[in-house]
Order: structure tokens, then sequence, then C-alpha cells
């Protein structure tokens, strides 16, 4: 019996790999790691790299390689201060729980109570259901926020209060998703600075930096600081000016790779407890917004469940790519950081734990291998969505119009007001979330600095698209002066966002079938008994005369409002109507003729009880037989209009009328084609939305 228990505890231990690894960590061969990295920097002509590793509460190996500064020829070593971009998420975290520690920051409670007068506010309810937490997990609703001040551009970092009451608008429901957001961290270091009483830069080197001896590291770049700092370059290898945040919390920490380590420590076991308490470290583990299934965020920290429990943090942005890995089981930490936009650091973490831990997965180099490019499906859109949509986009300098046109063929059309319509490229719709890009230009102070493209994120909620349209820095290369130019991101900035469906129709589209009546019926109630022969052939339709009246209807559902009808139509036999189409407005119905009342007179039926011969939409047209005539009606929330030939026949305001049809029209709803003791024949009809704000013509 012993045998076996042995045998089968062997078996479980060797079976199960968390068993393993918890048996037993590889010591690494560091000089093969470093002739790799040297390797890879090399061929990617990356400028340079530092990397630092802990294990079991020391720092076992820390270098630089290459260039910290390729123009002075000063190189990297493991005390470079490198730009950590979003690592410093990690460290203010840390700041958040040092003050809370104190009892002068409840997370749970509402951002707002520790701000000034400028507040974040939430258009889906309570503002104050914005906690600290939601801040720092991601959940608080606030959309992409980013923006980088090149020096040499002098525009001017606004204060924090600024940017707040800018862009502190929540564009989702707080508390319900993840969303990264660099503004989120902004409000946090604007938090700290007020509650401490000192500058946020301030009290992070004297309460974090300070006593874990982090002697390379800072906040923003001081002037006695730059001669240890790691420049950093674009992707052609050029230096990139000097940039600022409005968000420091969230990108501006420059910092070692051994500092990094030394904060690894406070985080992997209990160090530097003077400094936060282990309870207090514990909990910014704990992964309180839902990433994914297997994925959360803490309070600046990432947590990947799966053979390994990863705690991490990247960052990347113009000359900044960094990675730092915790794997709190078998107490190590990597770190990784690069003054270029490069996946060396993500491959060089990855590589150093898999040399490390039996079992972690390790994907190398594809460095011969060419670029994949994906294959984005054709958008076919839910019929939740086809339609029209029209509303406003939220900026600080006032609204600005958007209308949304989607069609059931996936024709996917947006404009902003006073300019152009564009395409919608790469449109989306997953759950219920509405994706895509657009051009336009929102034109307020902050998005003039640079040309930028315009991203869609709107969910559909309770029959309104509601979200954020960013206004993103657009990155495509341009040729000026006869040489390409690669532009700087300067900023991604949200802004709420709502539209309402005016119209279900998203595009022009066909009525009729070239071929037969799909999608219509023939009328055949009160006055259509005895109609003439209907039929459709090489896209005309015919209505023979009737006696007295012949007619087809569309089958189904049919817009109400806010669309425009172009279609052909001919008098071929008899001398009264040979146009009668009947059209909704809202929740009633009105009839356009043509042609009746002894074949000349044209108008709505009816208008205010008066019909067409007797209202003030009564005009004559000398109908000739067997000529088409180009006829388009209009119907919105704001106006009826009526075109013959290009010629206005009919324009009434429709909130000043009352709008029926005669009774011998209905048998033609919703919307149907009729003629009375005539023959007629119609053809091209299309149907197309138009937006209230964009009918002049």
């Amino acid at each position: 019996m012993r045998l076996f228990t042995l045998l089968f505890c062997l078996a479980f231990v060797l079976g199960n790999p968390e068993s393993r690894m918890n048996l037993k960590a590889n010591e690494p061969d560091f000089d093969e790691i470093s002739g790799w990295i040297k390797r890879q920097l090399d061929y990617n002509g990356d400028p340079g790299l530092a990397v630092a590793v802990v294990k079991d509460g020391k720092i076992i190996f820390a270098k630089g390689f290459g260039w910290a500064d390729k123009e002075k020829r000063h190189r990297a070593n493991e005390h470079t201060a490198y730009s950590i971009a979003s690592i410093s998420k990690p460290i203010t975290a840390t700041g958040i729980q040092i003050l809370a520690q104190a009892d002068k920051i409840n997370v749970d409670r509402p951002a707002n109570d520790y701000l000034g007068k400028v507040k974040v506010k939430n258009p889906f309810g309570e503002s104050d259901a914005i906690t600290v937490r939601n801040l720092l997990n991601h959940t608080s609703g606030l959309g992409l926020h980013y923006q980088f001040y090149y020096q040499p551009d002098k525009y001017p970092v606004p204060e924090r209060d600024t940017t707040i009451k800018h862009y502190g608008i929540a564009t989702r429901p707080p508390g319900n998703s993840y969303y990264y957001c660099n503004l989120g961290y902004g409000i946090l270091d604007h938090i700290i600075a007020r509650q401490s009483g000192k500058a946020f830069s301030q009290f992070i080197e004297t309460k974090l930096f300070k006593p874990l001896g982090m002697e390379n590291s800072f906040i923003g770049l001081p002037e006695d600081k730059r001669q240890n700092v790691a420049v950093r370059y674009d992707r052609r290898g050029t230096p990139i000016a000097l940039y600022e945040f409005d968000h420091d919390g969230g990108s501006a920490v420059y910092a070692s790779a051994y500092d990094l380590a030394r904060f690894a420590l406070l985080h992997l076991e209990d160090a530097f407890q003077k400094v936060l308490a282990p309870e207090y470290v514990k909990q910014m583990k704990e992964p309180t917004g839902e990433i994914g299934k297997t994925s959360g965020y803490g309070m600046g920290w990432r947590i990947d469940k799966g053979t390994h429990e990863i705690v991490s943090h990247t960052g990347g942005m113009p000359g900044v790519a960094t990675r730092l890995t915790l794997v709190p089981k078998h107490n190590l930490a990597v770190i990784a950081l690069s003054n270029k936009e490069s996946s060396l650091p993500h491959q060089t973490v990855k590589k150093i734990l898999s040399e490390i831990l039996e079992g972690y997965p390790y994907d190398h180099p594809g460095l011969l291998l060419p670029a994949q490019r994906k294959n984005v499906p054709a958008f076919t859109p839910s019929q939740q969505i086809v339609g029209t949509w029209s509303g406003s986009i939220e900026t600080y300098e006032g609204a600005r119009r958007l209308q949304l046109w989607i069609g059931k063929d996936g024709n996917c059309r947006a404009r902003l007001e006073g300019q152009l319509v564009t395409m919608v490229n790469n449109p989306g719709f997953n759950g219920d979330l509405l994706t895509g890009i657009i051009n336009g230009d929102l034109q307020t102070s902050d998005t003039s600095r640079v040309k930028h493209l315009l991203r869609l994120r709107l969910q559909l909620r309770d029959d309104e698209l509601v979200g954020a349209v960013e206004a993103v820095t657009n990155l495509s290369p341009q040729w000026l002066q006869g040489k390409r130019v690669y532009p700087l991101a300067y900023y991604g900035l949200s802004h709420l966002t709502r539209l309402k469906r005016v119209s279900m129709i998203g595009s022009q589209r066909s009525l009729l079938s070239p071929k037969d009546l799909s999608g219509w019926e023939v009328v055949k109630d009160y006055d259509f008994k005895n109609h003439g022969p209907i039929a459709v052939e090489d896209g005309v339709l015919t209505l023979g005369k009737g006696s007295p009246a012949s007619g087809v209807r569309v089958k189904g559902e049919f817009p109400k409002m806010n669309y425009e009808v172009e279609f052909e139509a001919r008098r071929v036999d008899g001398s009264d109507f040979f146009c009668g189409l009947t059209f909704p407005i809202h929740q009633s119905h009105c009839t356009l003729i043509i042609g009746g009342w002894g074949g000349g007179v044209v108008g709505l039926s009816n208008i205010d009880t008066m019909a067409a011969v007797e209202n003030e939409t009564t005009r004559y047209l000398e109908v000739e037989d067997n000529r088409w005539y180009k006829v388009a009606l209009t119907v919105s929330d704001q106006q009826i209009q009526v075109w013959i030939d290009n010629l206005e026949y009919a324009n009434v305001k429709t909130k000043e009328h009352k709008f029926d049809i005669w009774w011998e029209q209905e048998p033609a709803r919703p919307f149907g084609l009729v003629s009375w003791n005539t023959g007629a024949e119609f053809r091209n009809i299309r149907i197309k939305p138009v937006a209230p704000d964009l009918l002049a013509r």
C-alpha cells in the first residue's frame, strides 16, 4: 500500500506541470542570453536594451546592451534611466496604496471626494459611481486618452483640472467593463498630490524611490538627470524630441532596469515593509477589472492565470518599449527596457522566463518570415443597427453633428457636420459594439495640432448608439517637399457620442426586382378588385388599366420617416392619374398624385383633410403619354418635398400639418404605387436614407 501511495504521488508530481515547476526552476545561462540579445540588436537595428532579473530576493542579473545615446556614444548599462511609459502605472498605484495605508485615501470611495472644483462626470448616472478603484483597474468608463507635448512645438501642457474638465467624462457606464485609460492614472496622480500636499513627483521620490534605493528613477526629466538617460529613437533611428504629458501618473516615470528590479522586490515578497505592508501589496494583485476569462487588472498590474500566474505591465509610446513581469510563486521578476518602439523587450522577457521556468511558452522570433496580412472579414451588419443614425459628438468646444448610414449590404458611410461624406473603414459589430474608422476633423484646439482619424466605439443601448468617437493621430506617411515623412503620435482623445436611428434605411437600394414582384404584392381590395394586368419585365413595372384602379404595395415593414424615394413613371393609357404614391409619415400616410383630375393635377392628398386639388401643394403638369418623368419624394422630420424632373412641386413643413389619405387608397399602405382608370409604367424605383439636417438639395 505504501508503494502504491508513493508511486501515485510521484505520478501526480510528474504529470502536474504546476507541481513539477514548484519543485524546480532552472538556472539560466546569462552568457548565452547576452549573446542572443546582442545578435537581436544587430539584426533589428535597435539602439539599446537594459535587462534585469530578480530571483528569490536577489538581483541575479542586470546589464545594459547597445547605446543609450548614439550621438554622444554613451553606452547603456543597468543603471541607465529609461522612459518606461505605462510601467509608470504600478508605481502610481503603489503611491495610492501608500496613502491608503496612511488612511488618507479609501480606494472604494468616489474619486470626486478627492478632487477639487473640477470633477469627473458620469452621463450614465451618479458621478460618484466612479471610484478610485475604478480608476486603478480601468473600469471607470473613461475612454482612450493620451497626449504627448513635444517641446519644440511649444504647445503648453494643460493643468490637470483642465484635462479633467475637457476629457474626464465617462463614455460608457462605470464599473461595467474594462477599457485601458491613461487619463485614469492622470487623475490618480492629481489625487496623490492633493491628498499628500506634495507634488506627485516629490511624493513618489520621497515615499517610494528613496526608500527602495531607486537612485536612477524620477518623474519627468529634470535638467540635472539628463546625463544618464536613454535617448528615445523613432523606428528609423532618429532621436525624438523630448515630450511631456497631461497624464504623468500613467506615463511620465523614468527608471533604470536595476531600479525596477528593486521595485519588483517590493511586490514579490515581504520586503520593504516600511514602505508598504504586505496586505496592501497583495491587494494590488487582485484582478478586480475583468479583461478576459483568464486575465484581469488589479491596481496597476495585469494578472494572467494559466500554467503560471503572471503579474505584469508593459509600456509603449514614441521611442519606448518596456516590459516588467513578475512570477510571484517563484519569487521571480524579469525586466527589459528599450529606447525604441520594438518587440525585443517582450521577446527578451519571454526568452528568459522560458529558460528559467519549465513549460513556459516562448515563440522564437520569425526573423526570416514575411509579414502576414490579416484578411478582414466582410461587414454584415445586424438588423439592429441597419439604418441612418444621427446625433452629436460632444467636445469641450461644442457639439459636432454626426450621421452614419449603415446599409444591409455592409455599405457604411459617415458625415461630420460641414464636411464631406466618407466611407467607414473596417466597420465591425461585435456583440453590441460598433467600431470603425472615418476621415473627419473635429476642429478643436487639441485635435487641430496634427491630422487625425476618428475611431468609432459605440455601444447599442436602448435603441441608441452611445459611446466614444476617438480622435487619433493619423500616422500614415506623408510627402513633404519631395520627402517621405513619418508622423509621430500626438494624441488619442475620447469624446462622448450619442446617435439615434432616424431611418431604418442605411444605404440606397432598389425596391424593384428586374424580373418579378419579389417584395411586393398586388392590391385587390375595394376599388382594386378589377385591376388590370400587372407584371414586371426587364425592370419595368406595368400597371394595366383598371376598373377603376390597379396597384401594388410593399410587403412587410417600411420606413416611417427620413427617407427619399426616386423613380421614373409614365402614362401609357387613359387620362387620369398614372401615379398615386401612398407613403408613410410617422404613424400616418399620405398620397402623391401625379396627373389627377382630368390628367394635370399634381399634389399631396390629404393635407389638413384637403385633397391634392385644393391645398397648398396643388400644381399642374401637362402630362405627355409615354414620356418618362423622374420623380423624387423626401419624407423627413422637417418637411415633405416632391420633385418632378428636378423641379420642386411641393415643400410642406411636417410638424405644421396633419396628413391622411382617402379611404380608397388604404389598401396601398404602407407604401404602394397605383393608377386610376389609367395604364402606367414604373422603373428604377430606389430608396435611400435622409438625415434630418442633410436635406438641402
